[in-house]
């Protein structure tokens, strides 16, 4: 949405003469009226509409057809006007190969490419041909088309985008050089002040969107700090009691242990996160037994795994499997991942951990974890390695977390050479299968 306070590059008043009645621009006198009531059209934030309005009407075309493509982007914009009509604009996005819209992009392209390199050579497009399957609609091209006998084209050719202005009529327009290239100059900066209009655009979406993530980690966080506070403080306050018996103290010790470690893990997650995004630590390589690592895992998570009324399945291979990687770093993954599945389990399901027993040329071997729950959103699924990014599912069930376990998870990947991916898929007992899959 555009700001109601957004620059401008000209400032200048309206035109207030009458539109010439003659298409012929020959006569310098004629000019900077033109040129005038173009330059207006700037002082919108999107100018295009109004560009092509005022382009057409002055030249008395009956249609006027900006096309505009941004090569850092890839974007293809185009927008039309013809008498007895607003303009009309759209966005050509990237599309499927062989689709309707990848055969508008192509149609579009080839449309400017012709009008910026005349002399090129091969197949050339027909601008009847282009403009029908441009603006094809549901019953074939628009009837305001079947009047259209001449296309005058202006090249734009400017700094980052590159486009076509094309003026439609019964009849040819006879424009002079000069004037061409005053009406290509505008075009240009018309065709940035979309760009740049279109980027802040973006940026603020962004903005808003990272505001978003930063208030709901800070409720998250404040939540996950003060819960093990509010049961360590109460610990405490029952330990002062009189009358307290050595068992209810031993009870009470406990729980201070627990919840000041569920601390300690939190503001270590926190300081590691940091850690690997400035990248000032290293891994520390040497050979390691997966098979041996991944049972001693097993054994430690079984209690933890039991609670959450989860069962493990190991899938080791029957040879030994030997990485050169950092224990204590690969621990702290499959440990993550195994905590990520404890709290999206269906409980009495499965989670698998398995060891591929497969030897590619490559040298890589790779590690799966699965289990059995809710489905990962599809919106979800491109975002779930993101700093403190909670799935939908999450936030709606009330399931405890910072979102900072699959952001460490993915960094101490990455700082171990290795690439994680992760697919959800629908399973045969109506539950969704979310893997992890870890290539080393």
């Amino acid at each position: 949405m555009a700001s109601e306070n957004s620059p401008v590059l000209f400032q200048v008043r309206p035109y207030e003469g009458s539109a010439p009645t003659s298409s012929n621009l020959a006569d310098g006198r004629e000019t900077w009226p033109l040129i005038h009531a173009l330059a207006a059209t700037l002082n919108d934030p999107n100018p295009l509409p109004a560009l092509a309005e005022v382009l057409g009407s002055h030249l008395g075309a009956g249609a006027c057809l900006l096309l505009c493509h941004y090569p850092s982007t890839n974007d293809l914009i185009y927008t039309c006007w013809h008498q007895g009509a607003a303009p009309t604009s759209r966005c050509l996005g990237t599309a499927e190969a062989g689709s309707p819209l990848d055969w508008q992009r192509r149609v579009a392209l080839g449309l400017i490419q012709q009008t910026v390199e005349p002399a090129i050579g091969g197949d050339r497009l027909r601008w009847q041909q282009g403009l029908a399957a441009l603006l094809r609609e549901e019953n074939g091209p628009p009837a305001w088309l079947r009047a259209v006998a001449a296309c005058t084209a202006i090249a734009v050719d400017g700094s980052g985008s590159q486009g076509a202005m094309l003026l439609l009529g019964p009849n040819g327009l006879a424009i002079e050089p000069t004037v061409q290239a005053n009406l290509a100059s505008l075009g240009a900066i018309a065709f940035h002040q979309h760009y740049l209009q279109g980027q802040a655009v973006r940026h603020s979406e962004q903005l808003r969107y990272l505001n978003y993530l930063k208030e709901d980690f800070l409720s998250t966080l404040n939540h996950e700090l003060r819960t093990p506070l509010t049961s360590m403080m109460l610990a405490i306050r029952m330990l002062r009691r009189p009358d307290l018996t050595p068992e209810r103290a031993a009870m009470y010790l406990d729980i201070l242990e627990q919840q000041c470690s569920r601390e300690i893990n939190l503001v270590n997650d926190l300081l590691m996160l940091q850690t690997l995004e400035s990248k000032a630590s290293a891994a520390a390589h040497q050979a390691t037994d997966l098979g041996q690592l991944l049972t001693e895992l097993a054994e430690q998570s079984q209690a933890k795994l039991q609670q959450a009324q989860l069962a493990l399945d190991l899938q080791l291979p029957s040879e030994p499997v030997v990485l050169s990687t950092d224990p204590q770093q690969l621990s702290k993954v499959l440990g993550e991942l195994l905590d990520n599945a404890s709290k999206y389990s269906a409980p009495q399901t499965t989670v698998t951990l398995s060891l591929s027993d497969a030897r590619p040329q490559n040298g890589r071997v790779a590690l799966q974890m699965s289990n059995l729950g809710v489905a990962i959103e599809a919106d979800d699924l491109p975002h779930v390695f993101d700093k403190f990014r909670r799935g939908h599912s999450a936030t709606k069930d009330g399931i405890a977390g910072t979102g900072t376990g699959l952001a460490l998870v993915r960094g101490l990947v990455e700082q171990l050479k290795g690439t994680i991916k992760v697919s959800s898929q629908p399973s045969a007992s109506q539950l969704w299968q979310t893997c992890f899959t870890l290539e080393f």
